[in-house]
């Protein structure tokens, strides 16, 4: 048994990233800090922002901004060991996927080439890091609890199955198709299912190669709204200017669980990660909330899944809202296992409400 808190969308490396306001971080430090013991600290993507960003920049902090960094905030929370973890599971996102490809592409082909071995040709979908180079930025007394896992993280909770994964995989805007994952699944046909699967991969893996170049710099990302605005309810046939233009498409940014959005939960765990949950929860929309899928009779899972979306600590021009995050703890009844918490921009900590 034990408690876990599952954080989302930090983006250190940006501004927008509320943690950089000390009340904000003070808030949550002390927060945690009634929990002696913390089974895990699950980090659902986004952490760092990597795309708008750069990994020294997110990591390290900028003096001269004020921006806090990662390292600096995680030896803020667990440098001094008055909150006990005992292990960091990092789930990349799309902000982060970097993340995700360079432990991939080690693992899948620099370490079979260094040890002389031809690698298989196969893109790595799903993996667990247990020595990834990220933990090297937190404290010492919680670095060997430091572990990666793609694209999501499945725990027991009092008997019920938890799926958490960041999310993007539900969004149409992240692939390079700009179709979601229902749409490769009725494109090949259901007999082609791994086909689909597998194209879904690629495509959404060179997006993010793409979204990675052209948010770089901001002559860049100048270039792509411009781009995108132009061609915005322009019919063109599918090409690199309409794909370039959609790395800033709205998405599911700012949206609140919708059916939409629950018919492709159900399709992201039916055919891609091949699980069948209790219990749901992503981030990536920066919109805490919580709902339910499809009865049983209705969906392809075959039950009703309880759906949480964890939010984030971006800050939000339209409210004080300054983060949110959610905490499960299996020793209580059923309907207080999972509880989400929001954070004002004063330091301010209440469970959420709709």
């Amino acid at each position: 048994m034990g408690i876990r808190v599952i954080l989302s969308d930090l983006h250190f490396g940006v501004p927008e990233c509320s943690l950089n306001l000390e009340p904000v971080s003070a808030a949550l430090r002390d927060f945690l800090r009634r929990h002696t013991n913390i089974e895990e600290v699950i980090f659902a993507g986004d952490i760092l922002d990597v795309n708008i960003s750069s990994f020294t920049r997110a990591i390290e902090g900028n003096t001269d901004s004020v921006q806090c960094g990662f390292r600096e905030w995680l030896a803020y929370l667990f440098e001094d060991v008055r909150i006990k973890i005992g292990r960091i599971v990092y789930i990349p996102g799309n902000h982060d996927y970097k993340v995700w490809d360079i432990l991939s592409t080690d693992k899948a082909f620099v370490q079979p080439y260094s040890n002389g071995e031809v690698p298989k040709n196969l893109p790595l979908m799903k993996a667990t890091f247990e020595n990834p180079f990220i933990k090297g930025v937190a404290p010492l007394v919680i670095r060997d609890r430091f572990i990666v896992i793609y694209p999501d993280y499945e725990f027991d909770l009092a008997g019920r199955k938890v799926v958490v994964t960041h999310g993007h995989y539900l969004d149409a805007t992240q692939n390079l198709s700009t179709m979601d994952l229902q749409g490769y699944i009725d494109s090949e046909g259901e007999g082609k299912r791994s086909d689909a699967i597998r194209k879904f991969f690629i495509s959404t893996a060179q997006y993010q190669a793409l979204a990675n170049l052209a948010s770089y710099k901001p002559w860049s990302r100048k270039i792509a709204t411009i781009i995108s605005k132009a061609f915005s309810g322009v019919s063109l046939p599918k090409n690199f200017i309409r794909d370039f233009g959609n790395i800033f498409a709205p998405g599911l940014r700012n949206k609140v669980i919708d059916s939409r959005m629950l018919n492709l939960i159900e399709t992201y765990l039916y055919y891609f990660s091949e699980k069948s949950p209790d219990v749901f929860i992503f981030g990536h929309t920066h919109e805490a909330g919580r709902s339910y899928t499809n009865p049983a009779s209705e969906g392809p899972i075959g039950k009703a899944i309880e759906v949480w979306n964890d939010g984030g600590f971006v800050i939000n021009k339209r409210a004080d809202r300054a983060g949110s995050f959610i905490i499960t703890d299996d020793s209580q009844q059923i309907e207080d296992q999972i509880k989400l918490y929001e954070i004002d921009l004063s330091g301010n900590i209440g469970e959420y409400s709709t």
